[in-house]
Order: structure tokens, then C-alpha cells, then sequence
């Protein structure tokens, strides 16, 4: 009985605790479409959406939404032939900016993502697939002007990878890869 009436306090608390979050300031325009490259494994070719959150954290920094689709692309090396693999890569999560009550500068992100590669070669086929819950990335937001942005980043990923199918072993990948990306936004 007292671990209930000690969790329905807790409960009570994180209710009521939203009244102490603030308005966040400078959200006139809450929406942002960029298109972008990251290098890792695999490459990727991305149309990113970002929505900003109209309170600020418990903290009192900005944050937003933030969702993804990519076309990617990754390139296999078995017994000095190249094979070549593309697919969809889907991500959503979260940005938070460093700089109180501001929606530019630097930033820290992680997001859910999910990529699917298949393989079409006559010697190599198959498909690849992973998820991944560790996905950071720090990054700085440019804003060249009101409405153009631009948005190089840098993180890792770790992937968990499903068993592989028809040749498509997964001792081919790795499972933490670095990332480098680039973005160019236009916020409406």
C-alpha cells in the first residue's frame, strides 16, 4: 500500500510540475524542411522535418521534433568485388539547443532509427536490416537568414542488426559507425 500512495505522488508531482514550464520564445515560425547528406553506414540522402515544441524543457532550453526519411546507400567488399546496396532509412526523435531561448546554434539530438538495405548484384543478394535506440549527434544550426539554415552535424551510430537474408551476412557491417552530415533547411 505505501509503494501506491508513493506512486500516485509521483504521478501527482509530474502533473503538476508542467506549470512550471515556460512559453518558448522566437516561435514564429515552427516548422523546418531540410534536405541533407550524412556519411556513414550506410550513406544517406535525407529529408528531415523538424517541428519546435512550444514550451521549453524542465531545464528551460528549447526542443523539437525531429523526422527522417532517407534514400541509403552502402557498398559491401567480399573477395575484391565491390556490391552495392540501397534502401530506406527512417528516424525520429528529438533536439534540444544549448543556448537558452534560442532555436540556433548548437544543439544535441537522438532519435530512433530504422534502415532496410537491399541487395540486387547477380553474385550478392539479400537484404539488411537494423534498428537503432543510440543514435546522438551534435550539430550547429545556422541561420543564414530568416528562412535559410544550415545544419552540419556529427554523432555515431549503433546498430542492432536483424540476421541477414540470402548472402547477406551481418560479419559485412559494423555495428557503431561515426556519422557526418550536412543540411540545408528552410523554416516556415
Amino acid at each position: 500500500m505505501k509503494k501506491i500512495v508513493v506512486l500516485a505522488l509521483l504521478i501527482s508531482s509530474f502533473s503538476f510540475a508542467q506549470d512550471k514550464f515556460k512559453q518558448a520564445r522566437g516561435i514564429e515560425q515552427r516548422r523546418t524542411i531540410s534536405l541533407g547528406f550524412s556519411f556513414s553506414e550506410p550513406s544517406a540522402f535525407e529529408l528531415t522535418g523538424e517541428k519546435k515544441h512550444l514550451k521549453t524543457d524542465f531545464f528551460g532550453y528549447n526542443h523539437s521534433s525531429v523526422l527522417k526519411l532517407g534514400y541509403g546507400r552502402t557498398v559491401v567488399n567480399l573477395s575484391g568485388q565491390n556490391h552495392i546496396g540501397t534502401g530506406i532509412l527512417l528516424s525520429s526523435g528529438s533536439r534540444t539547443f544549448l543556448k537558452k531561448d534560442s532555436w540556433e546554434e548548437f544543439y544535441y539530438q537522438n532519435s530512433l532509427e530504422f534502415g532496410y538495405i537491399r541487395f540486387k548484384d547477380e553474385n550478392y543478394s539479400g537484404t539488411y536490416k537494423y534498428i537503432s535506440f543510440f543514435n546522438p549527434e551534435v550539430g550547429y544550426k545556422w541561420q543564414v537568414s530568416k528562412e535559410l539554415s544550415i545544419d552540419p552535424s556529427m554523432g555515431c551510430l549503433w546498430k542492432i542488426e536483424w540476421r541477414g537474408t540470402d548472402d547477406v551476412d551481418n560479419r559485412s557491417f559494423s555495428s557503431l559507425v561515426p556519422r557526418v552530415g550536412i543540411k540545408v533547411g528552410y523554416r516556415f
